[in-house]
């Protein structure tokens, strides 16, 4: 599999039998050289076949046990995706790939409670438990950059990115619900 086009894809074949080694292979820091592993910094497009939202992955047990034992044995979502601060109005592409990321984030909640309606998805979870796995993302991205030679500025920066996109992730869900209207007192 090459990322020449810088698209990672695992498919239902990969995730139903638990590979993760054939999974993780083009993006294995253990199997490409780091100038490659340099140039894929923040890069990286996730999508998972078969896959049309975030629930698809957090909302599936299957794919929820995969992608926790996934991060187990490949811990670098954060350097390796490619992430951007979204709205509701963000190009579609840049929608999906911070759906990828915090999908992956998700599937790490285990009181995770979701239910869907006709304005989108509603999500309860412990945001310790959220915050612990995003801490983690940056803190290993922020390893594997210091590792190959990239500038603490740089690192900090896709920290900072990180952050923001995550932010607006939940900021960008919360402009989709419309707010209740108060009605006016008249009297």
């Amino acid at each position: 599999m090459s990322l020449r086009k810088k698209i990672w894809v695992i498919t239902k074949a990969q995730i139903g039998s638990g590979n993760i080694d054939n999974a993780i292979f083009p993006v294995d820091p253990e199997q490409i050289p780091d100038a490659e592993i340099f140039g894929l910094h923040g890069c990286v497009r996730l999508r998972v076949e078969g896959v049309k939202g975030p629930v698809d992955l957090f909302g599936n047990p299957v794919a929820r046990k995969y992608f926790v034992a996934m991060h187990k044995r490949w811990p670098y979502a954060g350097y390796f995706l490619r992430l951007c601060p979204i709205t509701f109005e963000s190009p579609q592409q840049q929608i999906i790939d911070l759906s990828m990321f915090m999908a992956l984030a998700l599937c790490h909640c285990n009181n995770l409670v979701y239910c869907e309606s006709k304005n989108g998805i509603g999500l309860q979870f412990e945001t310790s438990e959220l915050a612990t796995i995003l801490a983690e993302f940056q803190g290993r991205a922020a390893e594997l950059a210091d590792a190959i030679g990239i500038p603490i500025k740089e690192i900090e920066r896709r920290d900072d990115l990180i952050s923001r996109s995550v932010a607006s992730f939940f900021d960008a869900g919360k402009a989709n619900f419309p707010q209740k209207n108060k009605r006016n007192n008249l009297r």
